[in-house]
């Protein structure tokens, strides 16, 4: 995304593969060691994380100044510019923040962000690494799990506890932060663009994946919980440092414990985080309520009527405990994408386009790489022999492979995935475009160039475009990124001729026939039932458990 936005995708420090990036990341040392300005950097200094591939919660992470300290340059790793101008509180530790994210669904696209998160502060002072200090990883890195194995960690026992914590609440930094005269909102407001930026960057090996393992099945199917790891500068920039697909949900952790005055036999014993509890709690039921369209009933100010009648006591019990939650508490997920922040994000929904191309020429059932007879195809279909032959595009496919992968290429068996499909696609665009300013732009007319030489081929699918509904008289936009999975169902032709002009017109258009942009002009109460799964369960029959009450405080 870089490539293509390099003025939008400037919240993350530059990165490398290794091995496969190793010589541009040689390059780079080389250019940064003749600069004299540093001013393109996000710091002052030439040091280096290397996080390896295989490594979790922080293991194996060091820092390295120069390429020949690589501890193991065949390795699977990430080399990672390191930032080395963090902000410090008072004392003088340097922190980062765990905030979390939910993507509700990708048809309709819908991303929303959790209100409180978590600030993880180091447990010995900051000092700019040298290299006499560049070892000492409980200054440099905030994981959780390496810096609880010293002894100077703090564990919270209370919220009181938790302002002088070594894990502390996102909202008690941000007052902290306050105090100093940092303006929070302001602040806030750059983090949610960055997780709106990356979503978006992410959604087209999440579209590719979720046709690759649900391509049988109709409806929502998943959802995810994202973790982002969000670093601030002295100059009070968010900068991102890495995105968890599978951030700890866990409330509990280990304490060392002395079970007599002498203090020996001390153990470990499992005790519950009181920031942990007041962060993910929250999180996760709120998440199971969005998956489940109970949010808004819950945190409604109007009482669950109807949902009470029923003759379930079980279910009447959780609906009044929902009742007293949503009269108490407010939601703690708010939606940011795309009704806060799609005005000025959606223009980077580019390479939705590219992933519809991809699913043409790729047999998504089986796998999600594309061999080099469907890249054949792809020339053929969108009449690009005159911008390079196939001789010229095996070339180029053997060496983005090799380049991706590391592997020897196998033919007919090995396969580009949709990033090295990717770089093919910039490839054939420069040489296509070549006159146009920006590759963003290539990559517009190169793409738009195959939409119609497939069309004029008589493709016809649903997948070579998203389908974006806007809600009259609000300000709701639904994004459906797989419009040939909406459900709706097809009338024969007999069962059309003998329906009502006006029940004809609250039916909803066959989902491959639908337009880019359709204005809806229907009654608020056929919009409720619009693009609706006929098998979803009926509200009456849904039973839920008992929900325990939240932490009190």
């Amino acid at each position: 995304m870089r490539r293509l936005f390099p003025d939008e995708y400037t919240f993350y420090p530059s990165s490398w593969f290794i091995p496969a990036q190793l010589d541009a990341f040689i390059k780079y040392c080389n250019k940064c060691e003749k600069s004299e300005d540093s001013s393109t950097s996000h710091h002052n200094s030439n040091w280096y994380i290397v996080k390896p591939n295989d490594g979790a919660q922080g293991t194996g992470i060091y820092l390295i100044q120069k390429p020949e300290q690589i501890r193991k340059p065949e390795a699977c790793q990430l080399i990672q510019e390191y930032i080395a101008d963090p902000y410090l509180l008072n004392d003088n530790l340097k922190f980062d923040f765990r905030i979390y994210a939910v993507i509700k669904s990708i048809n309709p696209l819908s991303i929303y962000v959790a209100r409180e998160g978590m600030a993880r502060f180091c447990t010995e002072q900051y000092t700019t690494p040298t290299s006499s200090n560049f070892d000492n990883l409980y200054a440099h890195l905030t994981n959780y799990s390496l810096n609880k194995e010293n002894n100077a960690y703090i564990h919270s026992l209370s919220l009181r506890d938790q302002i002088k914590g070594s894990k502390r609440l996102l909202s008690t930094v941000f007052h902290q932060m306050e105090t100093r005269g940092v303006k929070k909102q302001q602040l806030w407001h750059n983090i949610k663009i960055i997780i709106v930026k990356t979503v978006i960057a992410m959604l087209p090996e999440i579209i590719l994946n979720y046709e690759h393992y649900f391509y049988d099945t109709m409806g929502l199917q998943c959802f995810q919980i994202i973790g982002f790891d969000i670093l601030i500068t002295k100059n009070l920039i968010p900068i991102l440092l890495e995105v968890n697909s599978s951030p700890s949900l866990t409330i509990e952790h280990d304490i060392l414990y002395s079970f007599d005055d002498n203090k020996e036999n001390i153990e470990p014993i499992r005790v519950r985080s009181i920031v942990d509890e007041v962060i993910k709690i929250p999180l996760v039921r709120d998440t199971i309520l969005l998956v489940l369209n109970l949010i808004d009933d819950v945190y409604s100010t109007q009482p669950l009527v109807n949902l009470r009648r029923s003759s379930n006591s079980c279910f009447r019990k959780a609906m009044d405990d929902m009742s007293e939650l949503g009269a108490k508490r407010r939601c703690h997920l708010t939606e940011i994408f795309p009704c806060r922040y799609g005005h000025s994000s959606g223009h980077l929904l580019f390479l939705d386009k590219a992933v519809y191309l991809f699913m043409q020429f790729v047999n998504l059932k089986q796998t999600t790489v594309m061999t080099i007879s469907g890249a054949r195809i792809f020339l053929k279909k969108c009449s690009l022999l005159d911008v390079i032959t196939v001789e010229e595009m095996e070339i180029k496919f053997v060496e983005i492979y090799k380049y991706f992968t590391i592997n020897e290429y196998i033919p007919y068996v090995s396969g580009l995935s949709f990033h090295g499909y990717l770089d093919l696609l910039y490839h054939i665009a420069q040489l296509k475009f070549p006159f146009s300013s920006y590759l963003s732009e290539q990559m517009q007319h190169l793409l738009a160039y195959c939409d119609s030489s497939l069309r004029s081929n008589g493709v016809r699918s649903a997948r070579l475009r998203r389908v974006q509904i806007n809600h009259e008289n609000c300000r709701n936009v639904e994004i459906y990124l797989l419009p040939s999975r909406i459900h709706t169902k097809r009338s024969s032709r007999p069962q059309a001729r003998l329906k009502p002009t006006e029940s004809m017109k609250l039916q909803p258009r066959y989902g491959r026939s639908l337009p880019r942009t359709l204005n809806k002009m229907i009654p608020k109460e056929a919009s409720i039932n619009f693009f609706v799964n006929q098998n979803t369960r009926k509200k009456n029959e849904l039973i839920l458990p008992r929900i325990q009450q939240p932490f009190r405080f």
